[in-house]
């Protein structure tokens, strides 16, 4: 765990740049929106059988064997759909690949910025705090509007439930 305060973060992403990334990622979004299916719920996806590195070689070489061989395909199995299926997978994986990297990058760099400036505003909440008590007139108006929204440690506290 690293220690509270170490700054990891220190720039600011300039507005035209954030804007302009946006505008590629929607463009790329809207590109390919129309051959995407849309989203299945985690249930829905869980039936599906998966494609995965050890069984991605099998499928290639049956689609081959299968083109090479109709006469053994059964009538339910449509060799040039499940061709076209298996270019989709293969034609999507370095942007799934990007897509998942710049995902977590963002999300852990949203995590740690985040966690910056929880830990230094945590510092001043607890200084004012300290000053409002010693009577640092000051102090007693910042203490009392912040310590309404005080949520300690990044953990928000239960809400009672309980009525009098």
């Amino acid at each position: 765990m690293m220690s509270k305060n170490t700054n990891r973060i220190s720039s600011v992403i300039p507005q035209t740049d954030l804007d302009a990334a946006l505008k590629l990622i929607e463009q790329g979004y809207n590109k390919l929106k129309p051959y995407l299916i849309e989203a299945l719920s985690k249930h829905e996806i869980e039936a599906y059988a998966k494609l995965g590195e050890k069984s991605e070689p099998f499928v290639g070489k049956g689609i081959e064997f299968a083109k090479n061989n109709t006469q053994l395909v059964p009538r339910r199995c449509n060799i040039a759909e499940s061709e076209k299926d298996f270019k989709v997978f293969e034609v999507l994986r370095p942007l799934d690949v990007l897509v998942a990297q710049l995902a977590l990058r963002i999300s852990q760099t949203r995590t740690i910025a985040g966690a910056e400036a929880l830990d230094c505003i945590n510092d001043f909440y607890k200084s004012v705090k300290q000053d409002a008590q010693d009577g640092i007139a000051d102090a007693v108006p910042v203490y009392e509007e912040l310590k309404k929204r005080y949520i300690g440690n990044g953990h928000r506290k239960p809400i009672s439930t309980n009525s009098k």
